[in-house]
């Protein structure tokens, strides 16, 4: 069985996400520090593959200022193709896992909606329970948002609130779809704790062994 993706084949890692990059956010452009910081790559890479697909007319090049901006070029003939190709290809849960395995010392219990969960291109709904600030995490999702062309509504909440958020909030209503998949922790962190029921306390008869009856 193939351990290479079908995207990896085709293109290497930083084509690859350069390709996602412009075709799946066409009205975006980015200048050179900004792509090495998205594609965590070093510089050399990233300038050499812009090169092949400025050359190719993929690309253009425009400077503003002292920075010089890179976007989808708008006489692409390719475009709608390229889009098509690489939504199928895209694996945003495997982006995800890998994030969330990144901070998994942080992370207690991960969650993502299916796509069959997408009511009229809903955001993908990702729940996360964390221990501590979540703030980098949540910077890492919007890069992925912008390598997948995905959109992902995360949550995050502190572990010992997982279970009460999931009963009492209307954002969460989802989980009980079953229409999701587990990306850290287990299942049971999202059954909500059964109350105890106090055994029931009975009133003492008070004419217990008077010889009164009603």
């Amino acid at each position: 069985m193939s351990t290479k993706s079908i995207d990896e084949s085709l293109f290497g890692r930083i084509r690859r996400h350069l390709l996602y990059l412009f075709f799946l956010n066409p009205g975006k452009s980015y200048f050179l520090l900004e792509l090495i910081d998205l594609l965590r790559t070093g510089r050399g890479g990233v300038q050499r593959e812009l090169a092949n697909l400025v050359e190719s007319g993929i690309i253009t090049r425009k400077k503003s200022g002292m920075k010089v901006f890179f976007s989808l070029s708008s006489d692409c003939t390719i475009t709608d193709e390229m889009q098509s190709l690489l939504l199928k290809l895209v694996d945003y849960q495997d982006m995800v896992s890998l994030a969330v395995r990144d901070y998994g010392k942080f992370i207690q219990t991960a969650v993502i909606s299916s796509m069959e969960e997408r009511v009229n291109s809903e955001p993908l709904k990702l729940l996360v329970s964390i221990d501590g600030d979540s703030d980098a995490f949540h910077r890492e999702i919007e890069r992925i948002e912008l390598l997948t062309g995905v959109e992902i509504s995360l949550l995050t909440v502190q572990p010992h609130q997982l279970k009460e958020f999931i009963t009492s909030s209307s954002k969460a209503h989802w989980i009980s779809g079953g229409n999701w998949k587990m990306l850290a922790g287990k299942a049971d962190d999202l059954i909500p704790e059964e109350l105890e029921e106090e055994p029931g306390i009975s009133e003492p008869d008070l004419f217990t062994g008077t010889g009164f009856t009603w």
